[in-house]
């Protein structure tokens, strides 16, 4: 299930074949210089040299460095966003079991990001950069709304206000946990994982 709600700012969407490969071009040069030298690196003069192009081809598709930036964060986005969807949240789960799904999911979550060229970098962004906050804060806001509409069939009770509630906390505690692993160099990363997944179980009140 693809995300629709970001509002990309690119100046126009790629259609014809040869079009589409300069976009993506230009996309994987900035995935090289996130994950070469982080953000501050990233500049549109940096991109197109590191894409063997010309100013004018960056500036055919993205007004701006936060614009790119924004194409980038989104598909991040799309791929851990992803995993929440696919999890199988349709029947009553005991605390054991909803701490080993949890748990699951956040593991992939982690394998995905690191395995997303410059994606901590785009972590750093999403959370620094005033102009790419609304990227991660829908994404929450949207995975939220799957959880509180699946927590029902979980076993979860509670009014809808009160499960939106849950499940952007639950949400927020899962990417605060991703966010330290990036940090500290993935040390203890079993542990962390373990116990977010405990606290979420918590959150939900399961078991």
């Amino acid at each position: 299930m693809r995300i629709e709600r970001f509002g990309v700012k690119a100046k126009q969407k790629p259609q014809q074949a040869r079009a589409q490969a300069t976009f993506e071009k230009l996309i994987e040069a900035a995935q090289a210089l996130l994950e070469e030298s982080g953000i501050e690196a990233l500049t549109s003069n940096a991109v197109v040299e590191k894409a063997g192009m010309t100013p004018p081809a960056f500036y055919r598709y993205f007004p701006n460095k936060h614009a790119l930036l924004e194409e980038l964060g989104r598909r991040l986005m799309e791929r851990q966003n992803d995993i929440i969807l696919e999890m199988q949240l349709d029947r009553p789960l005991t605390r054991d079991e909803f701490i080993a799904i949890s748990k699951k999911m956040l593991e992939r979550t982690v394998d995905v990001t690191r395995k997303f060229r410059g994606g901590y970098a785009l972590l750093v962004s999403l959370r620094a950069i005033p102009e790419l906050q609304h990227v991660r804060l829908i994404s929450h806001e949207d995975m939220a709304t799957v959880l509180a509409d699946r927590a029902p069939a979980m076993g979860v009770g509670g009014t809808k206000r009160q499960l939106l509630a849950k499940s952007r906390l639950a949400i927020e505690v899962g990417y605060a946990a991703l966010e330290m692993l990036f940090e500290t160099g993935f040390r203890h990363q079993s542990l962390v994982l373990e116990s977010t997944a405990r606290a979420n179980a918590a959150i939900f009140e399961i078991g």
